[in-house]
């Protein structure tokens, strides 16, 4: 059985169908008894923005202000981060390394580097769907926040009218 990442979020705006949420962006170590202290957890005070807003399908006729629980599949979400993340890094590395052994000069190199990166970036983007896959990476929503009765989980991609 895949692991589901679950989130607390609250709602923003309401739309036909659908509902704009917002969730407080955590550091990865937010785990952590000392995440004040360590590295990790001030880089991720310096660069984060605070909130991430998604757009959900909303079944229920959610109003503004609510606190609902949303959640991804953690298989989903691992090969999406994969492939936004490693994909075009490796063939960044992979048009480097190719021009470094065909021995061109360094400003070459990071030429090739930089169309691999390109060419990784596309590459991710056709693997994904580009925008008409979206759905399939975006968050579903389970319930309103605290009721005992939450909306059964489907998998990611599925819709209220396509399950």
């Amino acid at each position: 059985m895949e692991r589901i990442i679950e989130e607390t979020a609250t709602v923003v705006a309401v739309e036909d169908g659908f509902a704009w949420v917002e969730a407080d962006r955590r550091s990865a170590c937010g785990h952590c008894g000392s995440a004040d202290a360590c590295g990790t957890g001030t880089l991720a005070k310096l660069f984060r923005q605070g909130r991430t807003r998604l757009r959900i399908h909303d079944p229920m006729g959610l109003r503004n202000g609510e606190r609902v629980t949303i959640a991804v599949q953690g298989g989903t979400l691992l090969r999406a981060s994969f492939t936004a993340y490693m994909l075009p890094l490796a063939a960044l590395v992979a048009a480097a390394g190719l021009a470094t052994a065909m021995q061109l000069t360094e400003g070459l190199v990071a030429i090739a580097g930089v169309a691999g990166l390109g060419a990784g970036l596309w590459l991710s983007g056709r693997l994904t769907g580009g925008i008409q896959g979206r759905d399939r990476y975006r968050p579903i929503l389970i319930g309103r926040a605290g009721f005992s009765a939450p909306v059964p989980f489907k998998p990611s991609g599925a819709t209220p009218g396509n399950p």
